[in-house]
């Protein structure tokens, strides 16, 4: 039987509301006031009785959201060479940087509730009637380059694979991620201890 999906796209790094933020342009400048993300542009105001203006990688080059526990960071990064910038979640900065988007998407009218629709990379939720998958892509770039390497882009998740070959020099790291000591979830501790304990810097 065919399946017949209807998506709604939502976007996690999205945010609906605006939150107390700190704008930066390009130019080094930033101004501190209330933002959020949509579309991979970022609509800012001064103060919440302002309007917001809306503004993209051609002036901003990021933007940090104040939480009760951390400073998110998003930043404005070219793909490759063709693609615009696209806003990014920074995770962990060094020598070697990861970035991170977090998508969400409803799928509809699903036949069937064994059916295995989802790349590695994908986590279901299932609810009655509809599927909510939740897609985490990782970028990883190495100071100095221009654009990023994804880890587990593609049908088929390499993230293992791509992961040891862009961290070869560090031998130690590579054993770990070969027994399986980090995995996937642990990308963030990964690339923290390639810094720590790998890096030049």
């Amino acid at each position: 039987m065919k399946l017949i999906f209807i998506f709604l796209f939502i976007s996690l790094t999205s945010f609906s509301q605006s939150q107390e933020a700190t704008m930066f342009f390009n130019d080094g400048e930033s101004f501190e006031g209330y933002g959020s993300i949509k579309n991979n542009k970022i609509k800012f105001r001064l103060s919440l009785d302002d309007e917001a203006e809306k503004w993209d990688y051609e002036s901003i080059s990021k933007i940090e959201f104040e939480t009760f526990f951390e400073i998110k960071t998003y930043e404005y990064i070219r793909l490759n060479k063709e693609s615009k910038p696209v806003l990014l979640q920074l995770i962990s900065k060094g020598e070697v940087s990861l970035y991170r988007v977090v998508k969400s998407q409803w799928r509809f009218g699903v036949n069937s509730p064994n059916n295995n629709f989802l790349n590695n990379n994908f986590l279901n939720i299932n609810f009655p009637n509809k599927n909510k998958i939740t897609t985490v892509t990782n970028f990883i770039i190495r100071e100095g380059e221009e654009y990023p390497s994804c880890l587990n882009c593609g049908f088929f998740n390499k993230w293992k694979k791509r992961t040891i070959d862009f961290l070869i020099d560090c031998p130690e790291l590579i054993k770990k991620i070969k027994s399986n000591e980090f995995g996937e979830s642990d990308l963030q501790e990964i690339i923290n201890y390639y810094n720590d304990f790998c890096s030049d810097l």
